[in-house]
């Protein structure tokens, strides 16, 4: 089975929706949270690159949730219909095999 780490930020709207529709599909995922000192050790979190790629000038990832499926990255907008403000069913079943 592929394990997905899902980077997150507290109170992030989209975050929070991708967390629970992961709950909802039964899909095993392991959270990140850029906020907390626990998970800086993990090893993508720990790359020294990843604040410059995922961080702006207020120090704050801007582009969270991120979903990591054996490296490969994948950002919120290539899930998220923002129109709609609802994920998009058919690209995210595709990233996570369901």
């Amino acid at each position: 089975m592929v394990k997905f780490k899902i980077v997150i930020k507290r109170h992030c709207y989209f975050c929070d929706l991708l967390i629970k529709w992961l709950s909802d599909k039964k899909v095993d995922y392991h959270i990140l949270d850029y906020q907390d000192p626990k998970d800086f050790n993990d090893p993508l979190m720990k790359n020294p690159t990843f604040n410059s790629l995922y961080c702006d000038m207020s120090a704050c990832v801007e582009s969270l949730p991120l979903i990591v499926k054996n490296n490969k990255k994948f950002y919120y907008s290539e899930i998220w219909d923002l129109i709609n403000n609802s994920i998009i069913e058919e690209k995210a079943r595709e990233i996570f095999e369901l």
